[in-house]
C-alpha cells in the first residue's frame, strides 16, 4: 500500500496489476493537488517479486523514487514515491483492496472517501433514486419529494425567483449547513449566483477545486472528510472547514454545462452517502430543465428589448439584423458616403410657450411619430431628436444605390404627413406646425462615439453640418438640398421632382467654399 508521509492517508494496491495516478478524479489513485498532473504516472504491481514498477507519463513536476526523478523505476517496501511534491511511502503490509472512486471505496478508517457518479439522463436519474435508496418506503418518499420539487420549480417566471426556490428545496431535502448554485457565464466561467447558510447569511465562496471539477467533467461528486483529502482539500476547503460535500452539474438538454449545485456540511465528515448523491443528481436534472427554460425565456426577452430599442432608430428589417450581430460594440467607425436629412419646426419656441407643458409634449410626440414613420418607410435611420429637430440618414450601416431618392421621397412624405396633422389639429383647436427640411450627401464619419460606458452610433463631419445649414435656411414647408442631391435625383429619374435654384442662398462649407442651394418639390 501507499501511505502518506503524515500517515493520514493510505491507498491499497493489493489485487491490482495496474493503477493510474493523477489529478483527474476518475484516476485509480486520484490526488487533487496542483503539483500532480491530470494523468501523472502508472503503478504496476509485481506481487511475485514484491515490487512496484513506477512509470511516469511525462508529468510536469516529475515522479520521484527516494528523491531521484525517474521515468521508469522500481520501488520496494520502505521506498519513498513522490508525485510532484506529494510524497508517499510504499508499505508491503496486508490491506483491504481500495478503489476510491467506487461506491465501496474502503473499510480503512484512515482513508477518506471520494465518490464520483457519471450523470445519466433525468429519467435514469429518477430510476437510480428508486434503485439505490435503501428501503422501499424511503425510496417512495424521495421520489414523491422529487415530483413535488418538479411541480414547484415549474411555476416560476423569473430566474432569480427560481434560484431562490431551488435553494430552499436543497435545504429541505439535505442535511446541509450551506447551499450554493453556480451558473456558467457565456465564456464558461462559473458565477456564484446563490451562496447561503441556513440562517440566510452569505458564506465564503464555493470551493473551486470541487465546483470546477464537477462542471468540467460533468460528473457528480461526493467527498467525506474533505479537508483531509488532498483530492478535494483546496485552500478554500481548508479555510472554510468543509467536512463533507456533494455537488452535481446542471446539464442542459444538449448536455451543455449550465452550472453546478453544491451542498456541504461543516460539522460531520460522513453526513452524505451514495443515496444522497443519487438524489442530488436527480434533483439537478429537474433544476437544470427549469434553469434552461428560464434562461432561454430571459434571453428571448432581452433580444426582444434590444430589437425594440433598435427599431426606434432603424427600420424593423435592419434592426433585426443589427440585433442578431454577436460582435462586441467598440468605440470607433469608418468614413463612408451617406445622405443626411434635417427637419426643424419653424417658430416652435413661441408655440410651446403658449401651451401647457403636457399639451405641448403630446403634440410634439404626435409630430415625431408621424415624421419618423416617413423616414422608416423609405429605409432611413433616425440619428436623434434635437429639441424639435430631427436628424435622419441613409447609407449607414448599409449603403443602397437609391439612398438619395429615398431621402427625397421621405422629405415629400413628411410634408404630406404634416399637412394631414395640421388639418386635424386645426379642427381640434390646436396650433399648426410647419417645418423646414435640408438634405445633403457626402462623406462622413460613421460609428460609435463616446466612452466605453456610454456609446452612441452617430454621424460626424462636414456633410452633417451642410445638411443642418440647409435646414436652417429652409422656410416653413420648404425642402432645400445641395447640388449633389439635385444631380443624383435628376440622374436616376426614379423620383419625379421639380428643382429650382435659390441663387440668393449660399451654404458656407468648412473650406470657405460657397455652395449653391436648390429647392425641390414633388413633380408630376
Amino acid at each position: 500500500m501507499l501511505e502518506s508521509t503524515a500517515g493520514d492517508r493510505r491507498f491499497s494496491l493489493a489485487g491490482k496489476e495496474s493503477l493510474i495516478v493523477g489529478r483527474d478524479p476518475i484516476s485509480d489513485l486520484p490526488i487533487l493537488h496542483p503539483a500532480v498532473s491530470r494523468r501523472h504516472a502508472e503503478l504496476r504491481v509485481d506481487e511475485r517479486d514484491v515490487v512496484v514498477h513506477v512509470i511516469d507519463f511525462g508529468s510536469r513536476n516529475g515522479t520521484w523514487i527516494n528523491n531521484a526523478r525517474v521515468s521508469h523505476g522500481v520501488a520496494r517496501a520502505g521506498d519513498s514515491i513522490a508525485f510532484g511534491t506529494v510524497a508517499f511511502t510504499l508499505r508491503m503490509a496486508p490491506a483491504t483492496p481500495m478503489r476510491p472512486t467506487t461506491a465501496n471505496a474502503s473499510s480503512d478508517p484512515a482513508a477518506t472517501l471520494l465518490r464520483e457518479r457519471v450523470v445519466p439522463s433525468p429519467d435514469q436519474a429518477l430510476a437510480d433514486v428508486a434503485n439505490t435508496t435503501a428501503g422501499n418506503a424511503q425510496a417512495t418518499q424521495r421520489l414523491t419529494q422529487l415530483v413535488r420539487i418538479a411541480q414547484r420549480l415549474g411555476s416560476f417566471g423569473d430566474l432569480d425567483g427560481l434560484l431562490d426556490a431551488i435553494t430552499e428545496d436543497l435545504f429541505s431535502t439535505f442535511d446541509a449547513d450551506r447551499v450554493a448554485i453556480l451558473l456558467a457565464t457565456p465564456d464558461g466561467v462559473l458565477d456564484t449566483r446563490v451562496s447561503r447558510d441556513r440562517r440566510g447569511n452569505i458564506p465564503r465562496p464555493v470551493p473551486r477545486a470541487i465546483a470546477n471539477g464537477v462542471a468540467e467533467r460533468q460528473v457528480a461528486l461526493l467527498t467525506n472528510d474533505a479537508g483531509s483529502d488532498e483530492r478535494t482539500a483546496g485552500e478554500s476547503v481548508l479555510k472554510q472547514a468543509v467536512k463533507s460535500a456533494i455537488a452535481a452539474p446542471l446539464l442542459g438538454e444538449q448536455r451543455a454545462t449550465l452550472g453546478v449545485l453544491y451542498v456541504d456540511h461543516l460539522r460531520d465528515g460522513s453526513v452524505f452517502d451514495d443515496d444522497d448523491l443519487a438524489l442530488l443528481v436527480a434533483f439537478a436534472g429537474i433544476a437544470a430543465a427549469a434553469v434552461e427554460r428560464e434562461t432561454a425565456a430571459a434571453q428571448l426577452l432581452q433580444a426582444a428589448r434590444v430589437r425594440e430599442n433598435f427599431e426606434r432608430y432603424f427600420t424593423p428589417q435592419l434592426a433585426e439584423r443589427i440585433a442578431l450581430t454577436t460582435t462586441r460594440v467598440e468605440p470607433g467607425g469608418t468614413r463612408q458616403q451617406v445622405v443626411v436629412l434635417f427637419s426643424d419646426i419653424r417658430g416652435f419656441t413661441v408655440i410651446a410657450e403658449s401651451l401647457p407643458a403636457t399639451d405641448m409634449a403630446n403634440q410634439l410626440n404626435e409630430y415625431f411619430t408621424a415624421m419618423v414613420e416617413c423616414v422608416f418607410r423609405h429605409g432611413g435611420a433616425l440619428d436623434k431628436f434635437i429639441g424639435d429637430a430631427i436628424m435622419a440618414y441613409w447609407g449607414a450601416p448599409e449603403t443602397q444605390e437609391n439612398d438619395v431618392d429615398c431621402a427625397v421621397l421621405a422629405a415629400f412624405d413628411m410634408q404630406v404627413a404634416l399637412a394631414e396633422l395640421n388639418t386635424r389639429w386645426r379642427d381640434e383647436g390646436r396650433p399648426e406646425l410647419h417645418a423646414g427640411i435640408g438634405i445633403h450627401q457626402g462623406e462622413a464619419f460613421v460609428g460609435n462615439i463616446g466612452s466605453p460606458r456610454r456609446l452612441e452610433f452617430t454621424l460626424i463631419g462636414d456633410t452633417v453640418n451642410v445638411a443642418s445649414r440647409l435646414c436652417s435656411l429652409a422656410q416653413a414647408d420648404e425642402v432645400l438640398v445641395s447640388e449633389s442631391i439635385v444631380e443624383a435625383v435628376t440622374a436616376s429619374r426614379a423620383v419625379p421632382v421639380s428643382c429650382r435654384s435659390r441663387e440668393e442662398l449660399r451654404v458656407l462649407r468648412r473650406n470657405s467654399e460657397e455652395r449653391f442651394v436648390w429647392q425641390v418639390e414633388r413633380g408630376e
